[in-house]
């Protein structure tokens, strides 16, 4: 049967997610890696069988080897230009991590490049929630109208980085990395490009579904924005209203635990999901002073969703080079930053 070679540029945190994923496939492989990093190296080599010869330490070379097929870019995101770029360069296909870039800029200029060079490549997004049974069944309560209009969403992506309680109510600070790609501005830290760009990836898929799908639909009348020590955002919200009736409000953080709850309120219903991101809550539709709980297969891995859905893709010859949606998602992101 034939197969979809992968390559992975970065073998951190995000990478070691879809480690599984490789090991339970008959359409894909994880043929290449490359990291600077030799331990994370080996770690993958070991863990997946890989061949030497597919192992490096330069990210260009894995892209340049002719025998992979699409590269996995799962850097932090100041290097997501760069290297979608050079996988353009290549004739690569190309999933990457969330958000696709740092700003609109960057995302245009890629567009502008693809469009001018005429490759026949895909470029996908990695928003892994969106390869979920659970997100899935959101759709479909939306379309087959069981709430009704939608009237309201309020959506929420935050965890406490910053303090940890020590005795009864008083608080302690926590050490954190100022290098690290969360706090490190020149790496394209701060909670909105983090966890922010979830709820707003959100918001613009259900509008899609809608028909609301450009920017001057989109009414951004409040926003606030903490910055902490190392000139990242640590504490944000934004509100906004969408055709002028769509109220929707945004929350993220790096100092407060506000949690993953999305409220979708319409007017015959409510649906609320307590954890969308990670696919691992049931869904509670609540209409006509009743609740309805739906639950979802524990099991089923976004991750490796994410990755057959794609190689699938691929195997079939249907090339996804729609931009639009990510282009909108960054000009709300950026609206929220700036």
């Amino acid at each position: 049967m034939e197969k979809i070679n992968w390559g992975i540029i970065g073998l951190g945190d995000i990478a070691n997610a879809h480690l599984n994923c490789f090991s339970k496939s008959s359409n894909f492989k994880l043929k290449g890696i490359a990291s600077k990093n030799l331990q994370n190296l080996k770690k993958f080599k070991d863990n997946l069988d890989i061949e030497n010869r597919f192992c490096f330490n330069n990210y260009e070379d894995l892209i340049r080897n002719p025998e992979i097929d699409i590269i996995y870019i799962a850097l932090p995101n100041s290097y997501h230009h760069q290297w979608i770029n050079k996988c353009i360069d290549f004739n690569k296909s190309i999933l990457v991590e969330k958000p696709i870039t740092e700003n609109f800029f960057q995302l245009e200029n890629i567009k502008t490049k693809l469009i001018h060079k005429n490759l026949k490549i895909s470029i996908y997004e990695g928003f892994m929630y969106k390869h979920h049974a659970q997100i899935k069944k959101v759709l479909e309560l939306i379309c087959d109208d069981e709430i009704g209009e939608i009237l309201k969403i309020d959506s929420s992506f935050g965890i406490n980085l910053l303090t940890k309680k020590k005795f009864w109510f008083f608080q302690k600070k926590k050490k954190i990395n100022k290098n690290g790609r969360l706090f490190n501005k020149d790496l394209g830290g701060g909670s909105i490009l983090d966890l922010g760009c979830y709820p707003v990836s959100l918001i613009t898929m259900l509008m899609e579904t809608l028909g609301y799908t450009t920017f001057d639909m989109y009414e951004i009348f409040k926003k606030n924005i903490e910055l902490g020590e190392t000139g990242v955002d640590i504490d944000s919200k934004i509100e906004m209203k969408i055709n002028n009736k769509i109220h929707i409000t945004l929350s993220s953080s790096f100092k407060k635990n506000i949690g993953t709850l999305t409220k979708i309120v319409g007017s015959k219903g409510i649906i609320e999901i307590p954890n969308l991101w990670f696919g691992s809550s049931d869904i509670i539709l609540k209409k006509n002073k009743s609740e309805h709980i739906i639950k979802f297969d524990k099991i089923d891995d976004p991750y490796f969703n994410q990755i057959n859905e794609i190689s699938n893709n691929l195997l079939e010859n249907n090339i996804n080079q729609n931009l639009d949606n990510m282009l909108l998602n960054m000009k709300i992101i950026d609206q929220w930053l700036n």
